[in-house]
């Protein structure tokens, strides 16, 4: 039975004729009057019984057009629960960054549309890599911001490239290798370095220094997602830190610190994934769209 001819003789029902339904449908009696018909034929009895000048539901029609009330009533709501899911889609990002030292990654972006699209609502969670892949390809996020090469492998992902990430390690002014025109990494595991995450690429190339001049790793390395407290600890120790190379040349930066003169890391290139099957949201490019212009060009120490 269609939906629209069942809320014609609902109608009919409401407002005690065929006339009446039909001037608040604001349709033809004719039209009215043939879905009732419609109607009849399809159930095989009368749902009223026609008078001079109104209609009376007969004892069937009447358990039939109480029926036909709830199943209307429930494709309503359903109508109006697609619409509000539609709509949240079309204004919630959930962002995934991955590993979370890298959450400042989106810094800038983040900032331009919420200033621009005030209407839109971001979700930003900082996650590690296998738990941002993981969460994406469940679905309980929508994009995925971190390295390039942990996401290419997921065949269920389209990935696109944003620029490459470029950090340093970084003491404070006094330490005794600041200044020092060429470092060794023997100088560099004489002393206590904070790594930004546990498991990303900067804990990666430390583990294997560590592990070439036979020391252990864990017991050499602080591990800390939350720069403030890394900075204060390399401006009050002889530890070091890493950082990224668009903050290093902060005026804050430079004013308490000094970069260690060796190009210990690789530079990681930086992607940006979503689902292949899902069809983006506004919401989505929007977020593609400032990404791109802003894209995460190391913004790692900017992490508050």
């Amino acid at each position: 039975m269609h939906a629209a001819k069942l809320k014609h003789v609902i109608a009919v029902d409401r407002h005690g004729s065929i006339s009446a339904a039909a001037r608040v449908l604001n349709l033809t009696q004719s039209t009215v009057s043939r879905s009732l018909a419609d109607i009849e034929r399809d159930t095989g009895y009368a749902i009223f019984d026609r008078r001079a000048r109104d209609v009376v539901a007969t004892e069937r029609g009447r358990a039939f057009l109480t029926r036909a009330a709830r199943i209307i009533s429930d494709l309503e709501q359903l109508s109006e629960d697609s619409r509000l899911n539609r709509l949240e889609e079309e204004t919630l990002i959930r962002v995934g960054v991955c590993p979370a030292s890298m959450q400042g990654l989106v810094n800038k972006a983040i900032k331009q549309l919420v200033l621009r699209r005030p209407e839109l609502r971001i979700h930003l969670e900082a996650t590690s890599v296998g738990g941002g892949v993981r969460a994406l390809r469940r679905g309980d996020i929508d994009v995925l911001v971190g390295p390039d090469n942990a996401m290419q492998g997921e065949n269920d992902f389209a990935v696109e490239q944003l620029g490459e990430l470029k950090t340093h390690l970084f003491v404070r002014k006094a330490h005794p290798l600041a200044g020092k025109p060429k470092i060794k990494n023997e100088e560099i595991a004489a002393y206590p370095v904070v790594a930004p995450d546990r498991m990303s690429w900067h804990t990666d190339q430390m583990r294997t220094l560590f592990a070439t001049l036979g020391g252990d790793a864990a017991r050499r390395m602080h591990v800390i997602e939350y720069f403030p407290l890394i900075s204060d600890i390399v401006a009050a120790s002889d530890a070091i830190g890493v950082v990224s190379d668009e903050y290093s040349n902060s005026k804050t930066f430079a004013q308490r610190f000094s970069l260690l003169k060796i190009d210990f890391f690789d530079r990681l290139t930086v992607g940006f994934a979503v689902r292949k099957r899902w069809m983006p949201t506004a919401a989505m490019r929007a977020f593609h769209a400032t990404l791109r212009e802003f894209p995460p060009t190391a913004e790692v120490g900017a992490k508050s």
